[in-house]
This record gives structure tokens, C-alpha cells and sequence, in this order.
């Protein structure tokens, strides 16, 4: 491999076994379970009433909120989370990757990689400008990965204002 990119023939050595699909209805225990690994992983509580709302959202067609599932042998180990909105610098809609988790079990195997590859080929597909992120500051490892896939990170800094409920 050649410079700092990730190539997509050096992915696919790793994901020869991962399955990339919707998710569907009966995956929801699992789903269930990574969502909240992931929420403890970023040291979040959310209410049973969003987890429920969530899910729903990404099982409605009508909603833009979209996931991703990665299967290995039958078993989910992965998820990504998406969504298009209009970008005023752009004549195309971008997409915001939400969310990206993988079973701590099954990370270095390709699975976290694969799924970031198969929501761009969805935003290629659908004529979307670009897909982006962001994540913490100290998710050195998942950087690790980002910086491979990317070239680096952008250079742009997240900054938050919070509403509270009216």
C-alpha cells in the first residue's frame, strides 16, 4: 500500500466474508445491542422513547435517516448510520455518517472500513456529493482507521450550541 490512503483493493482483502445490507425488522435485538454499546461507548444515556423513535425512523422509507448492517457468517457485527441533507456550498446533497459502530469483538477485520466504503458507494450511487464525519478527539483508534480511508482529517473543528426543549 502506498501512501497514507486505504485502497479499495487492499479492502477487499479484508472483507471477503462481510456482508454490507439494510438493515431489516428482525434485526433489531442486535441492532438494539450495538446502539447501546455504542451510546456507552460515547458515555451517553438516551431514553428507551429515541431508541424506539430511531428505529422506526430507519425502518420508514419516507424518513432520509438510512442503516447499514455488516454480516459475517450470519452474524450482525457492525453498523452505519446516514443521512442526506442540502449543502448550500454544493449543488448536490451531502451525507452526514451519523453513527458507525462495530462489535469491539470483531474490530481489525476490515468491518468498520467496509461500512464507511458502502455508504460512499451509496452517496456515489445516488449523486451526493460527499460523505462526512466526526468523532471524538480521543477515538485514537477509529482515527487510525479514518486517516487511512481519508488522507486525513479535514480540518474543520465541530463546534455544538444546545437548545433546551421549549
Amino acid at each position: 500500500m502506498s501512501g497514507r490512503t486505504l485502497l479499495l483493493a487492499d479492502l477487499e482483502r479484508f472483507t471477503m466474508d462481510i456482508t454490507i445490507r439494510a438493515v431489516a425488522e428482525a434485526d433489531y435485538p442486535t441492532w438494539k445491542d450495538l446502539w447501546e454499546q455504542y451510546l456507552v461507548f460515547y458515555e451517553t444515556e438516551l431514553p428507551p422513547e429515541h431508541t424506539d423513535r430511531l428505529w422506526r425512523r430507519l425502518l420508514d422509507d419516507s424518513d432520509p435517516s438510512e442503516c447499514l448492517v455488516a454480516e459475517v457468517s450470519g452474524t450482525v457485527t457492525g453498523l452505519v448510520q446516514f443521512f442526506p441533507h442540502t449543502d448550500l456550498w454544493e449543488d448536490r446533497p451531502a451525507c452526514y455518517l451519523s453513527d458507525l459502530y462495530v462489535d469491539p469483538s470483531w474490530r481489525g477485520q476490515g468491518i468498520g472500513a467496509t461500512l464507511i466504503q458502502a455508504v460512499q458507494r451509496e452517496s456515489r450511487d445516488r449523486g451526493w456529493a460527499y460523505v462526512y464525519w466526526q468523532t471524538a478527539e480521543d477515538n485514537h483508534r477509529a482515527r487510525g482507521m479514518y486517516d487511512k480511508l481519508t488522507g486525513g482529517a479535514s480540518g474543520f473543528i465541530t463546534y455544538e450550541l444546545r437548545n433546551e426543549p421549549a
